[in-house]
């Protein structure tokens, strides 16, 4: 941690403070936008509820930090559980629904920008199929194997996945109207996009990258390629990586490198110190330090009714603490006490 912050610190003490105030400022009103998006697509889906844009900003900033903190888009997960756990009439398949939706437009640009990559790059059609060539019988074989899998699959799947998809309509209750959909989720995301591509301007120029709307929508499509694959959080290495490819030309490999790992840290420290405070403000520091810590993520998420719903066994097996709600008896803890009795001459175990 030592480490990490004279890095942080380093880097802050490199840039003119009128540019990182621009590109925090721009960082922020990306989340902002996003989180806006995301109320309006709820509250379509969840009318009754009356959901508010406060709890929703809290919560989708949290989740930024989280993720950032905690591998495998643990900040995402926990984001969904809040909504859950808050909206009145919100199901799982519902809001998974609803990321769907508010995912459109981001993938809509990330198709179109890794479409510009692949037909701008040399060799993009210097396709070989040699193998296929030299193995048409193996070929065959493996696609019409492959193709009656699928269908065996679809066919058990179908009832279930229809079941889903039926629940799965609620979240996307907005798209049923178009002209809403496209001001209130499409035209506040099209906001959300400007900052960040101003994020990326601003840093770029701090770090004397060249700007142009080129080389600005090269680093989203790094950034975004970078947050997909990156398993670990933070993807500081993959996003540098492929920013020194994107770039290769434009600015010395050693000044991409400073860029890439001074934006990317500086935005972190950034959706961390925001996320967190959002959200402990929402829902206490006490449960905010439970979900950073991942020995205390589970109990955390268990206070918040995020893994285990009441009446429930948890996950390890282990009683109630005796103290926490001794007038409520669960089925579990019924099930627990059942034992022999203990051996004649020891005392038999007080009741939870």
């Amino acid at each position: 941690m030592q480490e990490w912050l004279q890095e942080l610190w380093d880097t802050l003490i490199s840039v003119s403070l009128p540019l990182l105030v621009l590109g925090i400022a721009c960082q922020t009103l990306q989340t902002l936008f996003v989180a806006l998006a995301w109320r309006n697509i709820l509250r379509a889906a969840y009318p009754p509820a009356g959901v508010t844009y406060r709890p929703i900003l809290s919560y989708y900033a949290g989740g930024n930090a989280l993720n950032a903190i905690l591998p495998a888009s643990a900040g995402t997960v926990a984001m969904l559980g809040f909504f859950r756990t808050t909206i009145a009439g919100a199901t799982v398949s519902g809001l998974v629904g609803a990321t769907a939706v508010e995912n459109i437009f981001f993938a809509a640009m990330a198709a179109l920008i890794y479409g510009y990559l692949f037909f701008t790059a040399a060799g993009s059609f210097d396709f070989t199929f040699s193998w296929v060539e030299d193995h048409k019988t193996l070929t065959i074989a493996l696609v019409v194997g492959g193709a009656i899998i699928i269908v065996i699959l679809l066919r058990r799947l179908w009832k279930k996945v229809k079941e889903q998809w039926e629940n799965a309509k609620e979240g996307g209750a907005i798209l049923r109207e178009p002209r809403k959909f496209m001001t209130q989720v499409v035209g506040v995301e099209v906001l959300s996009y400007i900052a960040r591509m101003g994020v990326n301007a601003t840093f770029m120029k701090a770090f004397h990258i060249p700007v142009s709307i080129e080389n600005v929508f090269l680093i989203v499509a790094a950034s975004s390629i970078s947050s997909t694959i990156a398993v670990a959080p933070g993807a500081v290495g993959a996003q540098t990586a492929l920013a020194t490819i994107v770039l290769q030309g434009v600015a010395p490999a050693s000044a991409i490198s400073a860029y890439a790992i001074g934006q990317q840290i500086i935005t972190t420290a950034w959706n961390v110190t925001f996320g967190l405070i959002l959200l402990a403000r929402e829902i206490g520091w006490a449960k905010t330090r439970g979900l950073v810590h991942l020995h205390h993520k589970q109990d955390a998420e268990e206070a918040d009714g995020a893994i285990a719903p009441d009446g429930e066994p948890p996950p390890d097996g282990s009683p109630p603490p005796a103290a926490a709600e001794p007038e409520k008896k669960h089925r579990w803890s019924r099930k627990h006490h059942a034992e022999p009795a203990p051996p004649e001459g020891e005392a038999p175990a007080p009741e939870a």
